[in-house]
C-alpha cells in the first residue's frame, strides 16, 4: 500500500494530519530544517508528539534536510540521537557529511535523501542506494513520465504530489541568499521568485512563479508505477490546509475517488494561493479568485474535523476468559498490528449486571469511543453450563484500563542500537599559495592573452567543448587541465542520451575530467571515463561532506559560497577544496527557458537581462536542454583583499566568467594574478564576511 506522508509543522498540524488518514508525518524541531520559516515542534512537546504518532499507527519522520556547517555538526548529531530515543522512524537528510555520520552514530536508523540533492536520474538513485539511503525524495519538478522511470529504481521513493514549485532545478537555488542573506538552501528562501521581474516586457510579469502542483489525477498511475510514497507540502501551511488536502488524498488513494470539481476549486481558492496545475508543470501563477468570508468558513470546517474526536482508530480484537466465580477474569486485546495487551478484571459474581457471553459482553467491549481503538471482535471463553456475571461499571474501568495497556504497547520504542561518532576527517596539507582556476561561458571568453597567465584548471560547458573541440587547445599547451562543465540537471532518456554522447565525444578528444554538482551525472561521467570534480550544487560545507567526496573519487570540492572566511578557515580540508573568488555566481537552473517565455520565441542563444523592481539585473544565458541559467546581479570581487583567501588552506580560487567580455576577462585575471589596479563595476564581497542567516 502506497504511504500518504503530510507535513506537521506543529503539534496542532501534527493531529490535523494524522485525523485525516496521513500514514506519515514529516515534522523537526529546533532550527536544522528545510522549512525555519514554519512554527516546527516545541523541544517540550517533541516527545509526547511522536508518542501520539506511534500509538495511532502513524510514522513519524524528522526534516533535518539542510547543509550542515562544521561548527553544527555536533548539534545536528544530537538532535538525531534524541530523536531515536524518542522514537521516530526514519531521518531525511540533505547533507552527505550528515549522512556519514548518521549513518555511523544510528546505524539502524532508516535514512532518507531529501530531493534537494537531486534525484532526477536512475544513476542517481543508485548512488542513493549504494550509500546507504533507505528512500529518496524525487524533486517535485520531475516530469510524470521520469517519476515512472525512477519508481522502478530498487529503491524506495517518494513523490511531492501537492506542493508549491520552484523555479529553480532543485538544489540550484541561491538567489534568496545573494539578494539577502536568507539562505534558500538552509530554509529560509525569501521567495523571490514570487516577485515581479521584467525580460524587456511588462512589469507585472512573475516569470519565476509557477503554480502549486496537484497530482491527484495522476494518483492512481503513480500507484500503479510503484511508488513508495505520495508527499504533500510543505510545513509552512496552517493545520487547516494540512487537513484538508490529506483528507483529499486519503479518500483518493483509498477509493480511487477525486473530490468533484466545484470543491476542488473551493479548496484552491482557500488553500492554494498561487493556484494548482492540472495541466504542465511550469505554467505561471494566476491567483484564483476569493469569495469575502469563505476561507474563514472552510477553515473552521476542517478545524471541526480533527478536533472533534477519534477519527484514526485501530482495530482490536478482545478476549475476555473466565475461569470461575471466584477468580478475577482475564481481558485481553490484539491489534491489527499484532500488539498484545492483557490484564486481570474484575471477580464474576451473581450481582453483575453484564453476563459473560458474547452477546452480553458486546456492548460493553465494542464501547471505544474517545479512544484511538476500534473493538473489530469479542471473544469468550467461560465455564461450561455456568452463567457468569461482572458489574458493568467495573468491566467498563477494566476495558479503559487494557487499551491504555495497549496504548502503551503501542508506544512502545523501538530496540535501535547507537554506535559511535565517526572518526574526524584527516586534514591535508594545502599549497602555500592556491591554484587559479578559470570557468568560461563562451568561446570568445578563451583568448591567448588568457591561457598565457596559466590557469591550473580550465572549466568549459561540456556542450561547447563538443561543438568546438579546439577552443580550449591554446590552454591545454600552457598546461591548463580541460575540465568538462556538466549542466546543473538533465532527465528523460533523450537528454541522457545527449549527454552520453557528448562526454564520448570530448573523451575522444583528450578531454578526462568533468565538473558536476549533480551526483547522478557525477556517475554517469565516471561510466563514460572520467575522473570527477565537485561543483556548487553540492553546497560543501563540512569536513565529513569532503571525507565522504574523497572516498567516492572525487578530485577538487567547491566549497558552498554561503560559508563565512571563518567557517572555511576552520573546516577541516581531507581533499583539495576550491572557491569561488570573483564573478557572478550562478543563482538558479530554471526549468524552462525564461527568454521564450517572455519573447514568445526561443532566443537563448543570445544573453538576456531579468530586471527586477528593486533595481537589480540579472543576467540570463542558455543552459543545457533550453533552459535558463540565472546569474547573481552583483560581481563577486575579492581582487584587493588576496591575502584573505590565501589565507584559508584552499587547493585553488575560481575566477566564474559568465557574461564578461573578453577583454574585461583578461583585465580580471590579471588584477588577481598580477596585482593590477583594475577592479570592474557592481561589485560585492559575497557571503564571505556576512554568512546567511
Amino acid at each position: 500500500m502506497v504511504e500518504l506522508l503530510a507535513p506537521a509543522g506543529s503539534p496542532e498540524a501534527v493531529t490535523a494530519a494524522v485525523q485525516s488518514g496521513a500514514d506519515a508525518v514529516y515534522l523537526s524541531f529546533e532550527d536544522l530544517t528545510g522549512c525555519r520559516r514554519t512554527e516546527n515542534i516545541p523541544n517540550s512537546e517533541f516527545e509526547s508528539v511522536i508518542r501520539y504518532c506511534r500509538i495511532r499507527g502513524c510514522r513519524a519522520y524528522l526534516a533535518l534536510n539542510i547543509p550542515v556547517r562544521e561548527d553544527e555538526l555536533n548539534k545536528a548529531a544530537g538532535l538525531a540521537l534524541r530523536a531515536q530515543r524518542c522514537g521516530v522512524d526514519a531521518i531525511i537528510v540533505r547533507d552527505l557529511g550528515l549522512f556519514r555520520i548518521l549513518r555511523s552514530l544510528l546505524p539502524e536508523m532508516p535514512l532518507f535523501a531529501d530531493a534537494h540533492l537531486g534525484f532526477y536520474t536512475p544513476e542517481s538513485a543508485a548512488i542513493a542506494q549504494r550509500l546507504g539511503f533507505r528512500r529518496i525524495f524525487l524533486p517535485p519538478d520531475l516530469p510524470l513520465e521520469d517519476i515512472r522511470r525512477m519508481a522502478r529504481c530498487p529503491i524506495e521513493t517518494a513523490v511531492w504530489v501537492q506542493t508549491p514549485l520552484c523555479a529553480a532545478a532543485c538544489g540550484t537555488c541561491r538567489m534568496s541568499a545573494f539578494a539577502g542573506r536568507e539562505s534558500a538552501e538552509r530554509g529560509l528562501c525569501s521567495e523571490l521568485c514570487r516577485e515581479r521581474y521584467t525580460l524587456g516586457g511588462r512589469w507585472d510579469t512573475t516569470p519565476l512563479s509557477w503554480k502549486d502542483r496537484c497530482m491527484l489525477p495522476e494518483c492512481r498511475e503513480l500507484i500503479n508505477a510503484g511508488v513508495t510514497c505520495l508527499a504533500i507540502g510543505s510545513r509552512e501551511r496552517r493545520s487547516e490546509y494540512v487537513s484538508a488536502f490529506t483528507d483529499v488524498w486519503a479518500t483518493a488513494i483509498r477509493e480511487s475517488q477525486l473530490p468533484a470539481e466545484p470543491e476542488l476549486s473551493r479548496l484552491e481558492r482557500v488553500f492554494l494561493p498561487w493556484g494548482a496545475a492540472k495541466k504542465g508543470l511550469y505554467e505561471t501563477a494566476e491567483a484564483p479568485e476569493k469569495i469575502p468570508g469563505e476561507t474563514e468558513a472552510v477553515c473552521a470546517e476542517q478545524r471541526r474535523r480533527y478536533t472533534s474526536g477519534e477519527a484514526r482508530r485501530i482495530g482490536v480484537s478482545f478476549a475476555v476468559a473466565a475461569k470461575d466465580a471466584d477468580s478475577n477474569i482475564v481481558l485481553g486485546a490484539q491489534d491489527v498490528d499484532k500488539k498484545i495487551a492483557a490484564i486481570e478484571g474484575p471477580v464474576p459474581n451473581g450481582a453483575g449486571d453484564v453476563e459473560l457471553t458474547e452477546e452480553g459482553l458486546r456492548e460493553a467491549m465494542y464501547r471505544t469511543a474517545g479512544t484511538p481503538f476500534r473493538c473489530t471482535e469479542v471473544r469468550v471463553q467461560a465455564p461450561a453450563g455456568e452463567k457468569l456475571r461482572v458489574s458493568g461499571i467495573e468491566l467498563d474501568e477494566a476495558r479503559r484500563r487494557l487499551l491504555y495497556k495497549l496504548s502503551e504497547e503501542r508506544a512502545k520504542l523501538p530496540d535501535r542500537r547507537e554506535g559511535d561518532f565517526p572518526e574526524p576527517p584527516r586534514v591535508v596539507p594545502a599549497p602555500h599559495l592556491p591554484a587559479i582556476n578559470f570557468s568560461f561561458q563562451t568561446a570568445a571568453q578563451m583568448t591567448p592573452e588568457l591561457a598565457a597567465l596559466c590557469p591550473e584548471c580550465v572549466y568549459v560547458p561540456l556542450e561547447l567543448l563538443a561543438e568546438n573541440p579546439g577552443a580550449a587547445d591554446v590552454f591545454r599547451e600552457n598546461g591548463a587541465e580541460i575540465v568538462a562543465a556538466l549542466p546543473s540537471v538533465a532527465f528523460g532518456e533523450k537528454e541522457e542520451s545527449e549527454l552520453r554522447a557528448l562526454l564520448a565525444k570530448v573523451h575522444e578528444g583528450g578531454v578526462t575530467q568533468a565538473l558536476t554538482g549533480n551526483l547522478g551525472l557525477a556517475m554517469m561521467a565516471g561510466q563514460e571515463g572520467f575522473r570527477i570534480r565537485g561543483d556548487f550544487d553540492l553546497a560543501v560545507m563540512n569536513g565529513y561532506t569532503l571525507s565522504g567526496m574523497a572516498s567516492a573519487g572525487f578530485l577538487s570540492a567547491m566549497l558552498s559560497p554561503e560559508l563565512t572566511f571563518a567557517d572555511i578557515r576552520a573546516l577541516p580540508k581531507c581533499m583539495d577544496t576550491e572557491l569561488a573568488v570573483y564573478g557572478r555566481l550562478p543563482v538558479m537552473v530554471t526549468q524552462t527557458c525564461l527568454l521564450k517565455a517572455s519573447a514568445g520565441r526561443c532566443t537563448c542563444t543570445t544573453p538576456g537581462q531579468m530586471a527586477d523592481t528593486h533595481g537589480g539585473v540579472w543576467p540570463v544565458t542558455r543552459h543545457f536542454g533550453c533552459r535558463s541559467a540565472v546569474w547573481a546581479a552583483r560581481k563577486l570581487w575579492l581582487g584587493d583583499v588576496t591575502q584573505e583567501w590565501i589565507d584559508l588552506g584552499l587547493w585553488a580560487v575560481r575566477l566564474c566568467f559568465s557574461t564578461e567580455s573578453a577583454r574585461e576577462c583578461l583585465e580580471v585575471a590579471e588584477s588577481y594574478i598580477q596585482g593590477t589596479r583594475y577592479k570592474p563595476n557592481g561589485i560585492t564581497r559575497g557571503l564571505y564576511y556576512r554568512g546567511v542567516l
